[in-house]
């Protein structure tokens, strides 16, 4: 595929030209909160910092969305209806997350219509991490500062300009499309191959995590799990925060004989969120709560989609009121299945 270069003062109208088919979403700062939302008309994206606070997963998966009306008459759904969406400025690592949440959203058996709807003919152009943050783990988790997992474009800053590699050939069609976007040279790909390089070479090397599913599978009811919470205060920042948590309720509102339902981003870390209509909780204790996150993450997704449900962002080391730190995790569970000998 034909590779690209944009300008960063030719952004702005770049951006115009995808918002003529596309509702274009990108990073923004509002209130000292850095999240993605649809950009306003002449509006740039905030593109300073490595990471937005909030995962872009509400692009397709808002955290409060109306699934439909009702009223006496009966029904109504509330479908999305705008424009296909693009999504600019997305890092490799929630590109990714795009991918593991929709493996649970859009399967062979079941298909959730409100993601899928949000989904179709969307346009992902990520940017790579030149450097990548201290709390960054995305290599431990098959990824990299310039993964292409979940992208149709990756781009790359070389300081002035975007070298832009199509991914998927979707991306390459559009960004044949743009007009005046130039093509690359091999010396602007040179050059973006040694950010690339560099950028991974900054990492730390990555623990073998071969044993890490059989290790927790091994010490599911080992006294390991009541250290690892003792200072988790249950707050549910780490879920919140995380690109691949896909956790909800459904709640309905009515008056006067008509209503809405309501999906909305629930967490296993509440005490409410397994206790059922009889009174009965079977995850009544934070150990129990914690300990699910972590098997789902790197166990149970692991058995159901061959791949750890995280992608490495490093938002939930950093979002932690009480610094428990996900990697120390990992470690601590595969040296203590192997030193108490129980590794599977």
């Amino acid at each position: 595929m034909n590779k690209y270069k944009l300008q960063k003062d030719k952004l702005q109208n770049f951006l115009e030209q995808l918002a003529e088919r596309f509702a274009v979403y990108a990073p923004v700062e509002k209130n000292g909160i850095t999240s993605f939302a649809e950009l306003e008309p002449g509006q740039l994206p905030a593109l300073d910092f490595l990471r937005t606070q909030k995962p872009p997963k509400d692009i397709f998966y808002p955290q409060t969305e109306v699934i439909l009306k009702f009223d006496e008459d009966g029904t109504k759904s509330t479908e999305y209806t705008g424009k296909p969406i693009a999504v600019f400025g997305v890092r490799p690592c929630d590109a990714k997350g795009f991918v593991i949440v929709e493996r649970v959203f859009v399967d062979k058996k079941y298909e959730d219509f409100y993601w899928a709807i949000r989904r179709k003919d969307s346009l992902v152009i990520s940017i790579g991490c030149n450097e990548p943050l201290r709390s960054c783990f995305c290599n431990w988790v098959g990824g990299g500062p310039f993964d292409t997992t979940g992208s149709d474009v990756l781009a790359t800053d070389t300081g002035t300009e975007y070298i832009l590699q199509p991914v998927s050939e979707f991306g390459e069609r559009v960004m044949a499309e743009i007009e005046k976007l130039e093509k690359a040279t091999e010396k602007d790909i040179d050059k973006a191959k040694a950010l690339q390089t560099k950028a991974l070479a900054s990492m730390p090397e990555p623990p073998a995590l071969d044993s890490l599913k059989s290790s927790l599978d091994a010490l599911f009811d080992d006294p390991f799990w009541d250290e690892v919470t003792a200072k988790c205060l249950g707050c549910a920042a780490c879920t919140f925060s995380c690109p691949t948590c896909y956790c909800f309720d459904i709640q309905d509102e009515s008056r006067r004989g008509k209503g809405v339902r309501i999906r909305i981003w629930d967490t296993c870390q509440f005490p409410l969120f397994t206790k059922e209509g009889s009174g009965h909780n079977p995850r009544k204790s934070q150990m129990s709560r914690l300990r699910q996150r972590y098997m789902h993450k790197f166990s149970y997704m692991v058995e159901t989609q061959g791949e750890f449900g995280c992608v490495g962002c490093g938002r939930c080391v950093s979002s932690c009121p009480v610094n428990i730190d996900v990697r120390e995790f990992i470690v601590e569970a595969i040296a203590t299945a192997r030193d108490k000998g129980v590794e599977a």
